[in-house]
């Protein structure tokens, strides 16, 4: 493929992508630290992952975590889309690294913690914000928000301490500290709230009671652990502090302010519609834009977001262990459902709406749901089905009977495959074949392959390779970048299993760990408020893809943050690389006793977050040790599929008249106006554009008023790409035209949910601004 080949209908695996010169500026710097590896962090956390009563915390996505996280109570609330909410008393959050301790008696050790918060107000005196190992806090004292340490100074007892007045409640707010001994016997906090050096406290090391415990929303000291700040906690992070102190060794702080750079001349732009272009901070801002209006998905990204709801399906050991993360020392003896029932699971989403199902063939733990020539560890060495059973076959026939489209969860870490020294060896990448015969092969005739890999890789592939080659199409295949519950670390052979992928199931979108679908941030199905197709990706030199600033950024995609990351030299490409909302319809990924599923109301809210939001719905519904969905879940789905049949089974919009800008100066020419429009003939690839940049409106003679309590809007963007960054919908109520909504993007679906519904006989629909020539498919509106 030439430099300037478009990749609009490829699969741009390991292509060089479309490089296309231009010039560029700078908006904002980067963040400090952000181009840190976070490779030392003990714990990098936003709350996406399980976050399950007082069990261990399991991550999601890019998040580090060395060691346990855990609620200090189990009360506190994981809030979609921002993190913990914590009441006070005893509600927080425990860490307890496995590579940072402070010391046995006194802290020794240096280390960093940051952390984003909003206060909820009314802290009561001592409520703790942050504290390590009991003897060092932030907290609320007299007033004000007091930092310090306590120390034995000869045989008395002192506190270095300083205090600042208490951040604003209901503002979010940015803490960072800086502990570290000096020389002499001293030592140092160093601490900065909202970007800003508070006063340093100084004094000696500080006394330990828990050297391997820190605190977020609550002291760790083991008698003041009723001493909780109430408030949200959006994201954590602690490390063991570097050489030199200092600012910019914190990650997500604001910046201070910056001088931009002039803005380089523009150049023309060579570009074609392409799934990615290249850029670099030699574009220019007009280039930058131009180039994200040139992005369009792949047929197979085009094909996956038109699906809308997806399923996950979480059954395996752990399920018999009631436990969210294995350690590969678990029995096979305990896999045993007593009445799997994969046809009730496929039958129940089918009915639901569901378009495609993903089941996870094998978690971090390494049991594998299907009999590999690789592993022992998998349902061969199980009494289900006398261990002749096929767990992923009997899912995939119920799943093509019910026609759903299959997907398959591997995920790559595998802590049993490290207890049997393949997992994290060390072992150098090496060429190996696959599939890799083994003793008794007894396949003949398929398709091998050479890759460059380690141990561990060699033992994936081989896995990936059965499972893309023994069921028939794929239709997404997913795996994130966990490690597992592990003390090894593998670094994964991603190039190579996105080529076997390519190979063997070429219709296949790659998601979340891969350069297909992305997460979406948070393990609560909320996408952001404008979630775009089109964004500013950095390329590893595994082939992977990665968001260009940090996952939980919810400007991703904007033209700021476009502008933002290329000038910065943090974007690599902009890619159309769509987002997918995952969640859990019970408290685990899991089944466990006494799950609760969430309620009509909350999946409705979450369906128009996500869906509504130009992201994918993806929630997982766990089989319980029967092997069958409880009733509880069976009940919650039933339920959700008639409350979407309820509010959007009648569209009033549907074959209504429309008068466009053009439509309207064609009837004053004395031409007919036609009845039908792209706009309302429920066809997704047709479409009505003005043809201008930023301008545009539609409006529905609705046949008299109607009740309007909901709109559904989307792009054509299979052809024309996502372009609306501004919009603005009235309604016609009595005869005068009322604003009711305005918005940001669009994409391949937006719905706005009226506070208030209105009786209106029109609406209107009005682009105010976009990167080029939107091209509206659908406005729909339901009452």
């Amino acid at each position: 493929m030439s430099d300037n080949e478009p990749l609009r209908r490829g699969r741009p695996r390991f292509a060089r992508l479309l490089a296309v010169t231009a010039a560029t500026t700078l908006v904002a710097t980067l963040a400090p630290g952000a181009a840190r590896a976070a490779g030392s962090d003990a714990a990098n956390v936003g709350f996406g992952g399980s976050l399950v009563g007082t069990q261990a915390y399991t991550t999601a996505g890019d998040e580090v975590l060395r060691g346990t996280l855990r609620r200090m109570d189990g009360g506190e609330e994981q809030l979609a889309g921002v993190g913990v909410r914590l009441a006070g008393g005893s509600q927080g959050i425990r860490v307890e690294p496995s590579e940072l301790s402070l010391g046995a008696d006194t802290a020794t050790t240096g280390f960093l913690a940051e952390m984003r918060f909003t206060p909820a107000g009314g802290a009561g005196e001592l409520a703790t914000l942050f504290s390590a190992g009991g003897g060092l806090q932030v907290r609320a004292q007299g007033g004000s928000l007091s930092y310090g340490f306590d120390y034995r100074d000869g045989a008395s007892w002192t506190r270095a301490s300083r205090s600042v007045p208490l951040p604003t409640a209901g503002t979010e707010h940015n803490l960072a500290l800086d502990y570290r001994p000096t020389g002499g016997g001293g030592a140092a906090l160093r601490v900065w709230l909202d970007g800003t050096e508070l006063p340093t406290a100084q004094g000696a090391p500080f006394a330990v009671a828990d050297p391997s415990a820190f605190g977020f929303g609550n002291d760790v000291h083991p008698s003041a652990g009723n001493r909780g700040f109430p408030g949200d906690l959006r994201r954590i992070r602690l490390a063991p502090a570097p050489a030199s102190a200092g600012y910019d060794n914190f990650e997500f702080q604001p910046s201070g302010p910056t001088e931009p750079e002039p803005e380089p001349e523009c150049t023309p732009l060579n570009a074609e519609p392409s799934v990615a272009i290249s850029v670099s901070p030699a574009d220019c801002t007009e280039n930058i834009v131009r180039k994200a209006s040139l992005i369009r998905p792949t047929p197979q990204q085009y094909a996956w977001q038109r699906d809308e709801l997806s399923a996950f399906i979480h059954f395996g050991i752990n399920t018999f262990y009631d436990q969210e993360w294995g350690h590969g020392t678990e029995d096979p003896a305990r896999f045993d459902p007593t009445d799997l029932d994969t046809d009730q699971w496929a039958r129940e989403l089918a009915d639901a709406g569901f378009q495609r199902v993903i089941l996870t063939v094998k978690h971090h733990d390494g049991f594998l749901l299907y009999p590999s020539r690789y592993s022992d560890h998998s349902v061969a060495a199980s009494p289900w089905r006398d261990g002749r059973g096929d767990l992923v076959r009997e899912f995939v026939d119920s799943a093509r009977k019910y026609d759903l489209k299959i997907g398959f969860y591997l995920s790559p870490a595998d802590s049993n495959q490290e207890l049997k020294g393949v997992f994290g060896n060390g072992s150098p990448r090496s060429e190996r074949v696959i599939p890799t015969p083994v003793p008794g092969d007894d396949r003949t005739g398929g398709p091998t392959f050479t890759y460059q890999a380690t141990d561990y890789g060699a033992y994936f592939l081989n896995t990936l390779y059965e499972v893309l080659t023994q069921y028939g199409e794929v239709s997404e295949v997913w795996f994130d970048g966990a490690q597992g519950n592990t003390g090894a670390t593998e670094t994964y052979d991603y190039e190579a299993f996105y080529d076997l992928i390519g190979e063997l199931q070429p219709d296949a979108v790659i998601a979340v760990g891969g350069n297909d679908v992305r997460w979406v941030g948070n393990e609560a199905g909320i996408a952001r408020e404008n979630e775009w197709g089109p964004v500013p990706v950095r390329v590893k030199a595994s082939s992977r893809v990665d968001y260009a600033d940090t996952y939980d950024n919810p400007a991703t995609g904007s033209r700021e943050n476009l502008i933002e990351t290329v000038r910065a030299d943090q974007a690599d490409e902009i890619r159309w690389w769509p987002a997918e909302a995952d969640f859990k319809l019970t408290q685990g990924w899991f089944a466990h006793p006494n799950d609760r599923p969430k309620s009509t109301t909350e999946l409705m809210d979450i369906y128009e977050k996500s869906v509504g939001r130009n992201s994918v719905f993806l929630m997982n519904v766990p089989p319980t040790t029967t092997g069958r969905f409880s009733e509880a879940s069976v009940a919650a789905l039933r339920a959700f599929r008639t409350e979407l049949d309820r509010v959007y089974g009648t569209d009033l919009a549907a074959g209504r008249p429309v008068i466009t800008r053009d439509t309207a100066e064609r009837a004053r020419a004395g031409r007919a106006v036609g009845e039908r429009t792209a706009i309302t003939d429920g066809d997704p690839l047709t479409a009505w554009s003005s043809g201008q940049v930023g301008a545009g409106s539609v409006e529905i003679d609705l046949g008299g008023a109607r009740r309007v309590s909901r709109f559904r809007l989307a792009e054509e963007v299979s052809e024309h790409g996502q372009q609306v960054e501004s919009f603005t919908v009235e309604a016609r109520v009595d005869g005068q035209w009322r604003t009711v909504a305005e918005r940001g993007s669009i994409g391949m679906s937006r719905i706005i949910r009226l506070d208030t519904p209105v009786n209106a006989d029109k609406v209107r629909v009005s682009v105010t601004g976009s990167r080029a020539p939107a091209y509206l498919a659908q406005v729909s509106v339901y009452g």
